[in-house]
Order: structure tokens, then C-alpha cells, then sequence
């Protein structure tokens, strides 16, 4: 049924694309209702893409600031809670003694700081045998405040090249920050890797954190930044792991995630 523009009511087809409306006598063609149709749908469209006002106070309750002690100093980095009950993602790299994963980490979330269990990681470049969702690991923490927030993936089928993207962390280890950029590549192979390269600003502490599209969806977990030499860094080429890999890694260890 089309409904007027002006009054609401419904129209009755006259035929021939031509249309009257039965309560206020206004009259319409099927290009005018084509033409409401498409800005309806641009209208939605925007509404639906939020800022990063929006993306950060929506999602920040659910990112963690991670950090352990060593004898060799103390390291830090960032996460994302994946559930209501306490389980968490971060890189393995940012849990990992040597190459041993740590017993517990300090995570602050949602203004609160509680302890984390490492419950299980996947493998590092160079480190052994590969594991499709590698360089993650899964956390446990012990409690989870009210205020937190549970993280939701886009599915990765929807990422595309050039879409604006936004990353929220624990940049070296000086507090949770949010940053933005767009998704440069969405599929590179890197070391043999599938990754999302994209060219939001991150540091260390960084790493493990996740990548938010304009939805408030997590399309990846940052992961590293493309190394012209062994201390210098590339410009503008960070890289991610992509949504559909981190899920997999995720059902290793619960089957039914998602």
C-alpha cells in the first residue's frame, strides 16, 4: 500500500503509475514514491553509521586495559570482552612470558580493575605450529562490572576496502584512547596470514584491541604494524586480524560462541 506524503493516508491506484490519495484528494506517480524510497533508505543508512562520539561511549565499557609484572618490567596491553559471563580476547603476544603464557593478568574494564585467568592462546609468528586463529589468546576474567560492555563482530563478508574504521586501546599503556582511519586492505596475506591492513594511528599497548566500523562492530583485533626495519615503523599500514578469524579461534575453545 503507498501512503501520502502529506497527509499519511493510503492511496488508491489509478493505473498507469499514477496515484490519488483517498483522504486529503493529493496525487502522486510511482516516481514520487521512488525517489521518498531512497531518501528513506539514505536517511536510515546514516543513522545507522555513528561517530566517534558515539562509537567510543557506546563501546569502551567493553575494551580492556591489560597489563602484567615481570622481573624484566611491566607490560601492557589491550582486549575486548566477548561475553556476559566473563571471557575475553587479546593478542597471545601481550599474555606470553618467553614462551610461556602468563597465569593471570590485571584488566581494567568499565572503570573498574579486576584480575584475568589466560585460558588458552594460539600460536605467534615464528613461535610453532600455526593455528588459523593465531596470535590471540582467550581470557577469563574473574568478575565482570555491571557497566561492562559485551562486543559484537561484524560478520566479515561486510567489511569493505575504504570504509572508515575506528580503534580504541590501551596505546602504550597510558589509558584506554580511540582513534581513526580506514580500512586500507581488507584481505592482505602477511607472512602467511590473512590480516585487514588498515591506517588508523596505534602504539604498543595497542595491540590485542579491537577495530571498530561505523556500526560499533568489531571487524578485527589489531595485531601489529608493517616494519620497513627491524626499529622503524611503516606509516599508515597497521595490521589486523579480520573478524572471521578471531571467531574461529574463539569456538576452539567455545564451540557454540556466536
Amino acid at each position: 500500500m503507498k501512503t501520502c506524503k502529506n497527509c499519511g493516508g493510503s492511496c488508491k491506484d489509478l493505473g498507469g503509475g499514477n496515484y490519488k490519495c483517498n483522504f486529503c484528494g493529493a496525487a502522486f506517480s510511482a516516481e514520487d514514491f521512488e525517489v521518498a524510497a531512497a531518501v528513506s533508505s539514505r536517511t536510515q543508512a546514516s543513522v545507522n553509521n555513528q561517530n566517534g562520539v558515539d562509537i567510543f561511549e557506546s563501546t569502551v565499557g567493553g575494551v580492556l586495559e591489560i597489563s602484567w609484572k615481570s622481573n624484566r618490567g611491566v607490560f601492557s596491553g589491550s582486549g575486548l570482552l566477548i561475553t556476559r559471563d566473563g571471557y575475553g580476547i587479546t593478542n597471545a603476544h601481550v599474555v606470553l612470558n618467553g614462551s610461556e603464557a602468563v597465569g593471570s593478568v590485571n584488566v581494567n574494564i568499565a572503570g573498574q580493575r579486576v584480575t584475568a585467568r589466560v585460558i588458552g592462546v594460539g600460536s605467534v609468528a615464528g613461535s610453532g605450529e600455526y593455528y588459523r586463529g593465531d596470535d590471540l589468546a582467550l581470557l577469563k576474567l574473574a568478575s565482570v562490572p555491571e557497566k561492562a560492555t559485551v562486543l559484537e563482530f561484524e560478520d566479515f563478508s561486510n567489511v569493505r576496502t575504504g570504509e572508515p574504521v575506528f580503534v580504541i586501546g590501551n596505546s602504550l599503556g597510558h589509558g584506554t584512547c580511540i582513534t581513526r582511519g580506514i580500512v586500507s586492505d581488507r584481505r592482505r596475506t602477511v607472512e602467511g596470514r590473512p590480516r585487514i591492513m588498515t591506517d588508523c594511528a596505534t602504539n604498543g599497548g595497542n595491540s590485542g584491541g579491537p577495530v571498530f566500523n561505523e556500526r560499533g562492530k568489531v571487524i578485527g583485533v589489531h595485531v601489529a604494524a608493517a616494519m620497513l626495519s627491524e626499529n622503524e615503523h611503516a606509516d599508515g599500514m597497521k595490521y589486523e586480524i579480520p573478524s572471521d578469524i578471531v571467531i574461529d579461534f574463539i569456538r576452539k575453545y567455545l564451540p557454540y560462541f556466536g
